[in-house]
């Protein structure tokens, strides 16, 4: 027998799937078959994007904007998100330092393929957005975990990352508030990072995505600081605070002759994002998010449901998250109590005998999720009462 032409590369196997969308896939499976599923899963915001941006849309397209455009997106779309940002956190971004992309992940991808080299060594917080390690790994690079942990309520601190740093540092991510953990980041430690990263000479890749979502306090931004163009490379998108998952659209923030590079891998990679969209999110900036504040407003009150709810379970160890959607109890006691393998079995048993969808925490990076269990809270309140109702009801029996 001949051997397979259609091997796959040993390149391509560094890469790894974000498992919120295998969870999504077995879900789906059991509601074909007819089962109830309650999903804690794939972090996506359960509103639709307002009404009048879906009719943005739909002028852009009726008046043509259906063909390609520029590689590093729309000159619209550019200006409107240098001046939002500009006047939320009173800084003084120009077009020419944002680029648009297909989706914050892809900006993600871009940002590290431009600035890593193998051999380079990348800091990345254990737990983490999978995506981090996985590109950094596809690229060659080394991977420093910072352990993030329950003693320091799993923030990023300043002085953890400093004892981390060496001259081989190339780049520390950052992502507050935090995937999965819903953690955030001080002031104090922001700027200090950034103060650091210019005086070592790495680069900070900044996702902020959920920097909407924060239920006390404001969103301190690292282009505040004095010295982003020199160190900073920004990551947002239009995905969660403006609900609009499937319209992949993200942007980055650096100085423009990165911009400027990122603009043929970007060419190579997509082309350019999606036109009518980006026109239609131009809109969206220049309206301003007074409607997206009803949102907040209930997102914290499920973010307070579920802590109490999922705090009531004797056993559990649970952080109250700052912010995001997502919440990260520890069940390490329960599932030794239970004589379970580890948290995979107990995601799995829970989806496959009672309908409940969570992602096992070491599903985030390395070791930091190993007893944890991922639960977004984008999901109706009576939803999280059921669900985590389900969950009592299996430990109980």
């Amino acid at each position: 027998m001949s051997k397979p032409i259609l091997k796959t590369s040993h390149i391509s196997s560094k890469l790894g799937a974000e498992e919120s969308f295998v969870y999504l896939a077995r879900s789906l499976e059991l509601k074909k078959k007819g089962v109830d599923v309650i999903s804690f899963g794939i972090g996506q915001p359960d509103f639709q994007p307002p009404p009048h941006v879906i009719e943005y849309a739909k002028q852009a397209m009726d008046s043509g904007f259906n063909g390609y455009g520029p590689s590093l997106g729309m000159p619209e779309l550019r200006e409107a998100v240098s001046d939002f940002i500009n006047e939320e956190y009173g800084v003084d971004v120009k077009p020419e330092e944002v680029a648009i992309t297909a989706g914050a992940k892809a900006a993600i991808f871009i940002g590290m393929l431009a600035l890593l080299e193998p051999g380079d060594e990348v800091i990345i917080p254990d737990p983490a957005y999978p995506l981090y390690e996985s590109v950094a790994r596809f690229i060659g690079a080394n991977i420093i975990f910072l352990r993030l942990h329950r003693g320091n309520n799993y923030k990023i601190r300043y002085e953890d990352v400093e004892r981390l740093v060496t001259n081989r540092t190339r780049m520390i991510v950052l992502n507050y508030p935090e995937n999965p953990v819903g953690s955030t980041m001080d002031q104090r430690d922001v700027e200090a990072l950034v103060d650091l990263a210019y005086k070592k000479n790495f680069v900070i890749v900044s996702d902020e995505i959920y920097d909407h979502f924060v239920y006390e306090g404001k969103h301190f931004s690292t282009l505040q600081t004095p010295y982003w163009r020199d160190v900073v490379y920004y990551v947002n998108g239009f995905s969660k605070t403006f609900g609009m998952t499937g319209w992949r659209l993200g942007y980055v923030v650096a100085n423009r002759d990165l911009i400027s590079k990122l603009s043929v891998i970007a060419n190579n990679m997509y082309s350019c994002p999606v036109t009518f969209a980006q026109i239609a999110a131009a809109k969206a900036l220049q309206d301003g998010l007074e409607w997206f504040k009803p949102i907040l407003n209930q997102y914290r009150k499920r973010r307070d449901l579920i802590h109490r709810h999922l705090g009531s379970i004797k056993g559990v160890h649970v952080f109250k998250p700052e912010g995001a959607f997502y919440i990260f109890p520890d069940f390490t006691e329960i599932i030794k109590a239970k004589g379970l393998k580890d948290e995979r079995e107990l995601a799995d048993r829970l989806l496959e005998e009672k309908g409940v969808v969570v992602l096992p925490g070491t599903a985030f990076s390395k070791d930091a999720g190993k007893g944890h269990l991922r639960f977004a809270f984008a999901v109706r309140e009576e939803d999280i009462e059921k669900g985590i109702e389900r969950i009592k009801s299996w430990l109980e029996s």
